[in-house]
């Protein structure tokens, strides 16, 4: 007779269950370095696809940059730059023209203060 108190007797185990049983405990246990090496790679695919952009960024600047530094040059071998640096800085005039360079006044010293008693 069968009482709730007593202890039960266990079913003999196939073997067929413990072969199961030691097979699933083996695919988890190969499972796990399976499993951080995915995540290891995705975390540097992240890093590499981060990398990938700042680069990007660093060409397109890079592009632009190169873009104006060739516009300056295009300027700078240009007519009209010669002869704006000719007339400004060289103060060098045409046949015909001719050149008017303002003379440096001496200003009066005066102190600071003195600005604001005496304007």
């Amino acid at each position: 007779m069968y009482h709730a108190l007593s202890p039960r007797r266990s079913r003999p185990s196939s073997p067929w269950n413990r072969l199961l049983i030691w097979l699933s405990v083996a695919a988890i246990t190969l499972s796990l370095p399976l499993i951080f090496n995915v995540a290891a790679r995705l975390q540097a695919e992240a890093r590499m696809a981060a990398e990938v952009a700042r680069m990007t960024r660093q060409v397109q600047d890079a592009e632009l940059r190169l873009a104006r530094l060739r516009a300056a040059l295009d300027y700078a071998r240009s007519d009209a730059f010669v002869e704006r640096w000719a007339r400004v800085h060289a103060r060098w005039s045409k046949a015909g023209e001719v050149v008017v360079v303002p003379s440096a006044t001496q200003q009066e010293s005066r102190v600071w203060w003195e600005e604001f008693l005496y304007p």
